[in-house]
């Protein structure tokens, strides 16, 4: 007997995703609903309130939800990077286990990061339902190592990923 599919948490239609951080089953709808107000939303808590960016198309998976949720403007003056929330928690954690300075930055005057509290996960769940292939993420072997860490983190207590990023924002290494 196979159990019975999740419901959403918000319509009780067919999930897509579940998020272990926030407790809730998401359908595509609600999902979709959800991390484009999360990724709208960093702009506005960090004084980038333009409506139009440039994107850094460069095909990863982060570029691919941008295109999503962004109108891409040529002569804007403040380009979108693509770094995830895996990208800043693994730069954090290098950081305090050696030392060095991480290399990418949430934001500057000519550059934001909308997506530094966005998982894989969720841009894999979101871009699966709309059709969307994503490709996996090249990692080095010391990266797999450090990243299989931070899964534990965070599979013992949901939403230590984004603790890691918070906590490197808050100390300014990011």
């Amino acid at each position: 007997m196979q159990p019975e599919p999740k419901k959403c948490y918000i319509c009780g239609r067919e999930s897509v995703f579940y998020s272990e951080y926030l407790k809730q089953a998401l359908c595509k709808k609600h999902l979709e609903r959800m991390l484009t107000k999360r990724i709208r939303s960093t702009l506005i808590s960090k004084n980038y309130k333009q409506r139009k960016f440039r994107l850094s198309s460069d095909g990863s998976d982060g570029y691919k939800i941008e295109k999503f949720v962004f109108r891409e403007d040529a002569n804007s003056s403040l380009k979108l990077m693509n770094f995830t929330l895996e990208d800043f928690s693994l730069s954090v954690l290098d950081y305090f286990l050696t030392g060095s300075k991480p290399k990418q930055k949430i934001g500057s005057k000519t550059f934001f990061n909308p997506l530094y509290n966005t998982s894989d996960l969720e841009i894999a769940a979101f871009l699966a339902s709309k059709g969307e292939k994503t490709k996996p993420r090249k990692i080095t072997k010391r990266q797999k190592y450090l990243m299989d860490f931070i899964r534990d983190i965070e599979k013992r207590r949901p939403g230590g990923m984004l603790s890691m990023v918070k906590m490197g924002e808050k100390i300014g290494i990011i």
